[in-house]
């Protein structure tokens, strides 16, 4: 079977379909997307959720490094009242 290049409006069909459908693939793949096939689907849900949890790592590292930033700061602040 050859690789499917998903176009904008199928990604979004696919999209809503999730939502209303879950992972049901069968359902999406017979009542919304019959030329995508089953594999394709799962393979495009998968890749999507590790690009989602690259980012999230990617916002999680940024968020301590700000906190990071803010707490060395505060005990720059303290340090100098210290004085």
């Amino acid at each position: 079977m050859s690789y499917h290049k998903w176009t904008l409006p199928e990604e979004q069909i696919f999209r809503e379909a999730l939502v209303k459908f879950g992972q049901r693939w069968d359902v999406i793949q017979h009542s919304l997307l019959p030329n995508i096939s089953v594999k394709s689907m799962k393979n495009k849900y998968y890749q999507k959720m590790h690009q989602n949890l690259q980012s999230a790592q990617e916002d999680s590292s940024v968020q301590s490094r700000v906190s990071d930033e803010q707490l060395y700061a505060i005990i720059q602040n303290i340090l100098l009242q210290n004085q």
